[in-house]
């Protein structure tokens, strides 16, 4: 299976329940429905995959990749195409809770799909092709929502969303086989769930798995924050949180090319504490360049460190559970992408962001010696 398969599945299986969340959103204030109204069906695409996500991990460890790919390939289809016939509150709440489960399930499948193809040589290029197509997922599936919505007006930007689907299924049926469906003599782990997620030798790595996601949440959050305290224009603001997508895009398509000459963990390690002293940085900092050039550090951490710490999360998982407690860290992960912005906004307006960001920058720094003791491991 060569990278740009694993790259065009993952912009694909992303896109479509991207797209479908913002469109729910667009579509349900083009209705003219409240914002309270419009706030439950955004928190319906978050709260069911939480729900769902240990379930499906089951799932795909059990039946396989594939028949669950196909499964939210077909689901959330048919949720796009009831919000384009008929437009209302409960098909758009239908359509992103869809969107949601669709996420996690294309997530895990196809996370343990990708961690099966060639050797564990193979394993951490695979998974930067992987990342690759999954922030091209995230920022072309919202653009043809927004676009497609401006220019078809109301429920049809559904139909045009039910494109990325579509094309999955037809990238399924073409090369599909190439993504391993089951590893082969593999044996599946007896050990009870919270055994495996407590032993001694996984909790740190499921830790660490948590980093780099956290730290594109708060970014994401904190930068706007951070720039109105400033007295920066929006402009800034996309234009620092464009400096960080694009290093965190290009660190993914470099890392193949230096994979095997570097120690994994004592990278990760490395990378965190270059994240961590960029945010205490930008707690010091107050003009645009210096915010532009700590993005990008801070981008280039992310983007390499995210596939380093994804392979050896999903290697390191029970044989044959790895469906499962990859649904577990998406329970966790979720949790934390729904708190961080209460919790930062909350201490943000009692003490400041600059606070914040210290003491998330010193979190790193942890991480960075958890990480490096797990080299050799």
């Amino acid at each position: 299976m060569n990278k740009a398969l694993i790259t065009t599945l993952a912009t694909l299986a992303y896109a479509g329940p991207q797209g479908t969340r913002v469109a729910v959103t667009l579509q349900a204030l083009h209705m003219g429905m409240s914002p309270s109204v419009v706030g439950l069906l955004n928190a319906l695409s978050f709260i069911l995959p939480m729900i769902v996500s240990i379930p499906a991990g089951r799932i795909v460890d059990r039946a396989g990749v594939r028949g669950p790919l196909y499964f939210c390939i077909a689901l959330l289809g048919l949720a796009q195409l009831l919000a384009l016939a008929a437009p209302s509150v409960w098909t758009l709440g239908f359509a992103s809770a869809v969107a949601g489960i669709a996420y996690v399930g294309t997530t895990v499948a196809l996370n343990v799909g990708v961690m099966r193809i060639g050797t564990p040589a193979d394993r951490i290029a695979n998974f930067s092709w992987l990342t690759i197509g999954i922030s091209a997922g995230f920022g072309i599936g919202p653009m043809t929502a927004g676009f497609g919505i401006d220019a078809m007006g109301g429920s049809g930007v559904f139909g045009l969303l039910a494109l990325f689907p579509l094309a999955l299924a037809g990238a399924m049926a073409w090369r599909g086989a190439q993504l391993p469906d089951k590893a082969e003599g593999e044996v599946r782990s007896k050990v009870r769930l919270l055994e495996a997620v407590s032993d001694r030798k996984f909790r740190p790595v499921l830790l660490v798995s948590f980093v780099n996601p956290s730290l594109t949440d708060m970014f994401n959050f904190i930068v706007p924050l951070l720039a109105k305290q400033a007295g920066l224009s929006g402009s800034i603001v996309g234009t620092i949180l464009g400096c960080y997508s694009t290093a965190s895009f290009i660190a993914r398509v470099a890392l193949p090319l230096i994979v095997r000459r570097i120690k994994h963990w004592v990278a990760v390690s490395n990378l965190y504490i270059i994240a961590g002293l960029g945010l205490i940085a930008f707690a010091m900092v107050s003009e645009p360049l210096f915010y532009m050039a700590l993005a990008i550090a801070i981008g280039l951490s992310h983007g390499m460190g995210q596939p380093l710490v994804m392979a050896e999360f999903v290697a390191r998982s029970p044989p044959g559970r790895q469906g499962e407690v990859m649904g577990v860290q998406q329970v966790a992960q979720g949790g934390l992408s729904a708190a961080s912005p209460v919790v930062v906004g909350s201490v943000g307006a009692a003490v400041g962001v600059a606070p914040v960001l210290v003491a998330a920058g010193a979190l790193l720094l942890v991480a960075s010696h958890f990480a490096r003791r797990l080299q050799g491991r």
